[in-house]
């Protein structure tokens, strides 16, 4: 295939994308169709559908670029940066975060929705397991508890967080919660629980 139509390609996949992310988020996912993404885009639904065969396949590519972006947080950092980053990437992205638990909530209703979650959910896990090992290589946290063990903590400190973004507690509180939070899990002497991670926290 010449590079130009690849090019072409991808540009019109990424353009429904956006479109198809825009249209879930102000009607609901289960609520949008096919014909309002094609809309939406510009485009006829036919003209939609030699792209993508269903929403769910517009999802499941959704939610690849969303794993991606979050793999991108954490391998190709040598610190507890990317632990900041993605909490001020969750404050910018709510809607995001209320769209993806939406979503996240139809898996008990759709076995082709349950899959491509499942799916994302251990790519982030094993992504945040590989990051957890190389800073425990590194000293900056703690080694005395299995890798998996954190990341597993760190998922469900992120989800908590999530929850109390959209809810709408004070950001300031949220933050120190985080903070918090992270220390608890990763530092191996609570009575000095900020020395690591302080550094990488802005007030």
């Amino acid at each position: 295939m010449p590079k130009v139509v690849a090019e072409y390609k991808d540009l019109a996949k990424k353009r429904i994308i956006d479109a198809a992310y825009r249209i879930f988020y102000k009607k609901g996912y289960h609520s949008s169709t096919m014909n309002d993404v094609a809309k939406e885009v510009g485009v006829s639904k036919g003209s939609l559908y030699s792209y993508f065969r269903s929403k769910e396949e517009i999802l499941q590519t959704t939610n690849q670029l969303s794993t991606e972006t979050f793999n991108d947080y954490f391998y190709s950092e040598n610190s507890l940066e990317p632990l900041e980053e993605i909490y001020n990437d969750m404050l910018k992205s709510i809607g995001a975060i209320h769209l993806n638990l939406e979503i996240t909530s139809l898996s008990y209703q759709n076995s082709k929705i349950q899959r491509v979650n499942r799916d994302s959910y251990k790519k982030k896990l094993d992504t945040l397991k590989f990051f957890v090992e190389n800073q425990q290589k590194k000293g900056n946290i703690r080694d005395d508890v299995p890798a998996g063990n954190i990341a597993q903590l760190l998922m469900g400190v992120y989800t908590d967080i999530s929850m109390q973004l959209i809810i709408g507690i004070d950001e300031t509180q949220v933050h120190e919660s985080w903070k918090n939070s992270l220390s608890t899990i990763l530092e191996e002497n609570h009575k000095d629980q900020q020395k690591t991670l302080n550094k990488y926290f802005s007030d």
